[in-house]
């Protein structure tokens, strides 16, 4: 069962106790709390209201301090219910549009966004680029390497690039893997990679693979280069340093599986992406998190389309105590402007 509604008053305590403690850092005690509501409740009655909302579970009593802070679920109460929504400052939305326009390449405009995230958040910035799967496919490249390997070059419509090795038991020369590359190129550009697997199985069915040369070699090499990526992405970071400037995360054990969680980027993406669901913004606060190593964080992201069915996301990770309302208006105004100019750079 859930808990019963707060009331007016209970709802107002809370949202200044959870104001207060953003800004200092520090348990909050009755006196600081009258302060703020302009004396309208006695210290005395404060403090009968904290025991309570402690009782609910939204406050926490540390060590033996007179103060209270916010849990994990005093934050969701604040962020669903009682946060009121803020507009992007002024000077920060003209340094996101001008540092975005300085960058044409795809790669360089998503590393461009975590660093602008981590800066003007104070916390950790990071770009889930696209995963190709459901990306459109442009181009394709094939570089011969000592057999019997390849490098694959693709570029998907908004330009983004990846790249892999792949290994054919034929021996291929450099007109050959042209000739392949020109064939998938010609056949397979304006689909998706899904869509292409489909298109090369329905290619493997036909009696004409069988007896022509090219068809072969196009199957060989692109059973493999279009086939499926093990994580669901890229992940790009900016300011990942940020976290050292964060008293809560002075314990150096703490620390060191905080920094080591945030450089496995594999497991990274797949908690990244277990977080983004549907479109706009969505906040991850404390246990919510789907790792145990980062239940002590926050996260505020955006997963917007890009090209297609591709889809990628970008956001804040920071502690729970943090400026929510700055940070959600910052995550969907940077998620709204690396969209859009990712879509003028596939016209």
């Amino acid at each position: 069962m859930g808990q019963p509604p707060l009331d007016q008053r209970r709802r107002d305590v809370l949202k200044a106790l959870i104001q207060l403690h953003i800004a200092s850092g520090e348990p909050i005690g009755s006196e600081s709390l009258s302060r703020l509501l302009e004396r309208r409740l006695s210290s005395a009655t404060l403090r009968h209201i904290m025991a309570d909302l402690e009782g609910m579970g939204y406050l926490d009593h540390p060590h033996t301090s007179a103060g209270r802070v916010p849990t994990d679920d005093g934050y969701r109460v604040y962020v669903d219910s009682l946060l009121e929504p803020e507009t992007l400052r002024r000077r920060d939305a003209e340094a996101i549009e001008s540092e975005l326009a300085r960058d044409a390449a795809p790669r360089a405009l998503l590393d461009a966004a975590s660093r602008l995230l981590s800066r003007l958040s104070g916390n950790v910035g990071f770009v889930l680029a696209p995963h190709l799967d459901g990306a459109t496919f442009r181009h394709i490249d094939l570089v011969r390497l000592p057999h019997p390997r390849v490098l694959v070059v693709m570029v998907a419509r908004t330009g983004l690039v990846t790249s892999k090795v792949i290994e054919v038991e034929e021996e291929l020369g450099p007109d050959e893997l042209l000739a392949c590359a020109n064939y998938l190129n010609h056949h397979f550009a304006g689909l998706t990679l899904a869509g292409i697997r489909a298109q090369l199985l329905e290619l493997m069915r036909r009696e004409q693979a069988l007896y022509d040369a090219l068809l072969k070699r196009v199957l060989a090499v692109g059973r493999q280069a279009f086939a499926p990526a093990e994580e669901g992405g890229d992940v790009i970071l900016g300011g990942a340093s940020n976290v050292l400037r964060i008293p809560e995360f002075g314990d150096l054990q703490r620390m060191r599986t905080l920094l080591s969680t945030l450089e496995e980027k594999g497991r990274l993406v797949r908690i990244l992406n277990a977080c983004l669901s549907g479109n706009g913004v969505r906040i991850v606060i404390g246990h919510e998190m789907p790792d145990p190593d980062l239940s002590e964080l926050a996260l505020v992201a955006a997963r917007y389309p890009v090209d297609g069915d591709s889809v990628w996301g970008l956001g804040v990770v920071g502690c729970p105590r943090m400026a929510y309302g700055r940070v959600i208006a910052l995550v969907d105004h940077m998620a709204r402007a690396v969209s859009r100019t990712l879509r003028s750079l596939e016209a």
